[in-house]
């Protein structure tokens, strides 16, 4: 079993193909991550994880979910992050909460315009077309039970990983700079894709409810009139999810 977590497609995409490669099945974490009493992985069962990092770290509600599997000696567990560039030490922090065997990393087009432009469009097809050259090594291991860890942390890893990852949870989550402007042209695809449901809809316009979320970007990059901002630094950025070019 394929466990994923993505706002914008890259790391569902990853999760999907992966899926197809290796014969297995691709499950969203949002639905899962409270579940009662968590999930249990028995041997001699594989199990992925595969997550966008968010400020060198997994998204708060992956290491919710991890912390909620119990994995049986002998089961084969594996992660996959994706990446703009570099990890951090999202992945050696989430080895407390699942013991894994292997994990990699996938560089993907970028989607925080919160803090930067996207890619430029021939940037992102060379990053996906690198990406699937990758996902196929990266499942022949993982069919062969591979032990391996092949993780692009940069530099000062453990520094950016211990003081950004915080940071970020603690104040850039906050859904208060949301907004949308008079564009909106009232589809609630917003609401429908944010995955912890801090979107509702107020005369058919998103009202964010929650004081803070997963900063997962769906809603500001999947509105398809570009309605929603994030304070005033998106307004003249681009837009990116996954197939958005194709």
């Amino acid at each position: 079993m394929i466990y994923y977590f993505s706002g914008t497609g890259n790391s569902e995409w990853v999760a999907g193909e992966l899926a197809r490669l290796t014969g297995d099945e691709a499950h969203a974490i949002a639905p899962l991550a409270d579940k009662a009493g968590g999930i249990a992985i028995a041997a001699p069962a594989r199990v992925g994880i595969v997550f966008p990092v968010y400020a060198w770290g997994a998204p708060a509600i992956v290491e919710r979910f991890c912390r909620s599997i119990t994995i049986a000696d002998g089961a084969y567990a594996y992660v996959v992050c994706t990446c703009g560039d570099e990890a951090g030490r999202a992945v050696k922090r989430l080895q407390k909460m699942v013991p894994y065997q292997s994990a990699w990393s996938i560089a993907m087009p970028n989607n925080y315009i919160v803090g930067f432009e996207v890619d430029d469009p021939a940037l992102e097809r060379r990053k996906i077309a690198a990406a699937r050259g990758r996902l196929a090594t990266i499942a022949d291991a993982i069919l062969a039970d591979a032990r391996c860890y092949d993780v692009q942390e940069g530099v000062a890893a453990w520094l950016k990983t211990a003081l950004a990852r915080p940071a970020f949870n603690a104040f850039a989550r906050r859904t208060r700079p949301f907004f949308a402007t008079d564009d909106c042209n009232r589809c609630g695809l917003c609401a429908r894709v944010c995955p912890i449901r801090a979107i509702e809809l107020e005369n058919g316009r998103p009202r964010w409810v929650k004081r803070h979320c997963t900063q997962c970007l769906g809603c500001i990059n999947r509105c398809p009139t570009r309605a929603i901002q994030y304070g005033a630094g998106t307004k003249k950025r681009g837009r990116y999810f996954f197939g958005k070019s194709d």
